[in-house]
C-alpha cells in the first residue's frame, strides 16, 4: 500500500486542478457544471470524454477510462504511481517525503534511461572506432550517403560482434538483471548465460521527445534476418507510443508531417531538408502513435513501400489518422521504392513536387480499389462500385461523403444519383445493425456477461450489485468508511464479499484507512490496473445521480451479510442447521 501519507496527496491534488492539468492534452468546452473533449485514450468522432471538475474525476462514456488527476498523468504519460504524483508534486511545489517515495518497479525507468544513456554512448563509440566501426562507417556513409553531421545529429552507432556491450555495461555498474529488463540482453535458452541483443549491427537510438533515449533499433549490414533487431516494451518504453525522430519533427511539423515506414527513411529526408518525417517503430501505426500525431500537426503524408504489404500498412494508417481528425495524403513516388532511393535518383527538388503532389485519402482509396478491376467491364464496373460505396457510406462527415460521390460518378461514369441512393442504404443497415449490438451488449452488460474486471458478477449478479452500491458509496462519500470500519451497525469485513475485486477493493479501502485514519481514491493508483480505477470510478459517478442516504447504505451491507451467511451455509446438512439454529434460539433466550 501506498508509502506516501493520504495528507500528501490530497495537498497534491488541491494544487493539481483535473481541469487545468487535462486541458494540457485535450481540448476542453464547457458542458453545464463539468467539461468535455474528445477522448486522449481512444479514437472518437464524437467527444465523450467528460470531466467533472466537483468531485476531481474524469470519465470517457466511449471508451470506459476513468479516475482522478494522477491515474490521468499516469495513463497519458505512460509513468508509474509514484512517478505521477512526483511529477503533480514538481509542478505545484509540493515536497515529496524523501523516505516514502521510492520506486514500484523491479528495475525503475529512470535507472532504465541512465544505462540506455550509457549505451548509446558505447555504440557511438565504437562506430567511431577505427577499426571496430569501419565496415558500419563505410555502410552509412558510402553506401546509404549518410554526411558525418546526420549520423552525429542522430546518434547512430555500431554494435560489435560478441560481448563487448554486457562487458563495457557491467564496469560501468549495470547487473544483467537491469540489461535484461531494458532489452541490451537476453538469456540463452540454451545455456542459461546471458548475451547481448544487439551484435553486428548499425544502431539507432530513439529518443522520446524529452530527449531521452528509451530504446534502440538495430540494422544488419548485409544478408541476416532479422534485417531489423527492435527493443521491446520495457519499463521506460511502448512501443506502440513512441514514433522515432519525433524528438526532432516535432520542431518543425506544425502543418505537416511525413510518415515512413523504417529508420532509414527518416534519416534520408532530415538529410535531404525534410526535418518534419517520423517513422514507426518496427510495427504497423498504432491507435495511440496516431493520436500523438495529431497532437502536434494538421495533416500526415503517407510515405510507405510501393509493395503490397506497403499499400496494406497505408490503407490501415489511413483510417487510424482520419478517425483522429488529421488530413491525411499517400505520397506515390514512381520510380523508387522509398524516399531514400527516389532522393538518391531523381534529387531533393523532385520528391519535394511528389511531395506537394500526395494524393488524398479517397483517391488513394478508389486507385487501389479501381486497380483490381477491369472498369470496361460492366461486371467489375459494379463490383467496384460495391466496394467505393461502401467506402463512402463508412465517413462520418456528409460534405465528405458528397464530395467523394461527386468524384466518383465523374471517375466510372455513373449518375450522382445512383451512388448517393446506395451510399444511403448502406448506411441505414450499419445503423440497425449497430443499434441491434448496442441493445445486445447493454444486455449482456446488465446480466454481467463478459465482465472483464469483475469476472464472478455473472454467477453473482445480486451480490455484485450490492458491493458495487457499497463501493461506490465508500469512495465518493468517504465519510461512510467510519461507519464500515465500525463494529456497529454498518460495520464491515472483507468476509463479506464475496466477489474477487469487491474483495481487493474493499482491503485496499481498509488498509488506507486505518493507515492514515483518511483515504483518497488516488491511493488506489498504485495497486490497481488503470481499467480497474476506470470502474471504480464509474462506481463512484453512479452513485452521485442517485440517493446515498445512511438508509441505503445499511439496507446494501444487510444485503452483502445475508448473502454471506448463505454462502456459509452452502452445503449444510439437516442435522447441521437444525443444531444452528438451536444455537442461536439458546443466545437469544439467555
Amino acid at each position: 500500500m501506498p508509502m506516501i501519507p493520504v495528507s500528501v496527496i490530497e495537498e497534491i491534488k488541491e494544487r493539481n486542478d483535473i481541469e487545468e492539468v487535462i486541458s494540457r492534452y485535450v481540448s476542453l468546452k464547457r458542458a453545464g457544471s463539468n467539461y468535455s473533449g474528445s477522448c486522449p485514450f481512444h479514437s472518437e468522432r464524437t467527444p465523450s470524454f467528460t470531466v467533472f471538475p466537483a468531485t476531481q474525476s474524469y470519465y470517457c462514456f466511449g471508451c470506459g477510462a476513468g479516475g482522478d488527476v494522477v491515474s490521468f498523468v499516469m495513463n497519458i504519460e505512460n509513468l508509474s504511481y509514484v512517478e505521477a504524483l512526483t511529477m503533480l508534486a514538481d509542478r505545484a511545489g509540493v515536497k515529496l517525503p524523501t523516505d516514502g517515495a521510492v520506486e514500484t518497479e523491479e528495475v525503475s525507468r529512470s535507472r532504465i534511461f541512465d544505462m540506455n544513456r550509457e549505451a548509446a554512448k558505447f555504440y557511438r563509440d565504437c562506430l567511431f572506432d577505427e577499426k571496430k566501426g569501419a565496415a558500419a562507417r563505410e555502410y552509412l556513409v558510402k553506401q546509404r550517403g549518410l554526411s558525418q553531421s546526420i549520423i552525429k545529429r542522430f546518434g547512430l552507432g555500431y554494435a560489435p560482434e560478441g560481448f563487448e556491450m554486457g562487458d563495457h555495461m557491467h564496469k560501468k555498474g549495470y547487473t544483467d538483471r537491469e540489461m535484461i529488463a531494458g532489452f541490451l540482453r537476453k538469456t540463452s535458452e540454451r545455456s542459461g548465460r546471458p548475451y547481448d541483443m544487439f551484435r553486428g549491427r548499425v544502431m539507432f537510438p530513439i529518443l522520446d521527445t524529452s530527449g531521452r533515449v528509451v530504446a534502440f533499433g538495430g540494422r544488419v549490414m548485409g544478408a541476416g534476418e532479422p534485417k531489423y533487431l527492435n527493443s521491446s516494451d520495457t519499463p521506460a518504453f511502448k512501443k506502440r507510443k513512441n514514433l522515432y525522430a519525433l524528438n526532432y519533427a516535432k520542431e518543425h511539423c506544425a502543418e505537416e508531417l511525413i510518415l515512413c515506414e523504417g529508420y532509414m527513411d527518416v534519416i534520408a529526408l532530415h538529410n535531404a531538408g525534410f526535418q518534419n518525417a517520423v517513422a514507426t517503430l518496427g510495427t504497423a501505426l498504432t491507435p495511440d502513435q496516431a493520436r500523438l500525431m495529431a497532437k502536434h500537426t494538421k495533416r500526415v503524408v503517407i510515405s510507405y513501400d510501393s509493395d503490397e504489404a506497403g499499400k496494406r500498412a497505408a490503407s490501415r494508417a489511413i483510417e487510424l489518422l482520419t478517425e483522429t481528425g488529421l488530413d491525411v495524403r499517400v505520397l506515390k513516388l514512381k520510380g523508387a521504392k522509398d524516399p531514400d532511393e527516389y532522393i538518391k535518383k531523381f534529387g531533393v527538388e523532385k520528391f519535394r513536387d511528389a511531395l506537394a503532389g500526395s494524393t488524398t485519402r479517397f483517391g488513394h482509396v478508389m486507385a487501389d480499389i479501381l486497380s483490381k478491376y477491369d472498369v470496361d467491364s460492366d461486371e467489375d464496373k459494379i463490383r467496384a462500385m460495391r466496394e467505393i460505396n461502401s467506402y463512402i457510406a463508412g465517413v462520418y462527415s456528409s460534405v465528405e461523403r458528397e464530395i467523394y460521390i461527386r468524384q466518383a460518378a465523374k471517375e466510372l461514369s455513373v449518375s450522382e444519383e445512383s451512388i448517393k441512393h446506395d451510399v444511403l442504404i448502406i448506411i441505414n443497415k450499419k445503423r440497425y445493425a449497430k443499434k441491434k449490438e448496442e441493445s445486445e451488449e447493454m444486455r449482456r452488460e446488465t446480466a454481467g456477461y463478459g465482465d472483464r474486471i469483475n469476472r464472478d458478477k455473472l454467477t453473482k449478479l445480486r451480490l455484485a450489485s450490492c458491493e458495487e452500491v457499497v463501493l461506490g458509496m465508500l469512495v465518493a462519500y468517504p465519510e461512510y468508511i467510519k461507519t464500515a470500519m465500525s463494529d456497529g451497525e454498518g460495520g464491515l469485513s472483507e468476509t463479506d464479499f464475496g466477489t474477487e475485486f469487491g474483495t481487493r477493493v474493499f482491503r485496499a479501502i481498509s488498509e488506507v484507512y486505518r493507515k492514515n485514519g483518511a483515504f483518497d481514491v488516488a491511493v488506489l493508483s498504485e495497486s490497481f490496473k488503470q481499467d480497474e480505477i476506470s470502474r471504480i470510478t464509474k462506481l463512484a459517478l453512479d452513485r452521485q445521480k442517485l440517493t446515498n442516504d445512511m438508509s441505503v447504505y445499511l439496507s446494501n451491507v444487510a444485503a452483502l451479510k445475508k448473502e454471506r451467511g448463505k454462502r456459509e451455509h452452502e452445503g449444510e446438512d439437516a442435522f447441521d442447521a437444525i443444531r444452528r439454529l438451536r444455537n442461536k434460539n439458546n443466545k437469544s433466550n439467555t
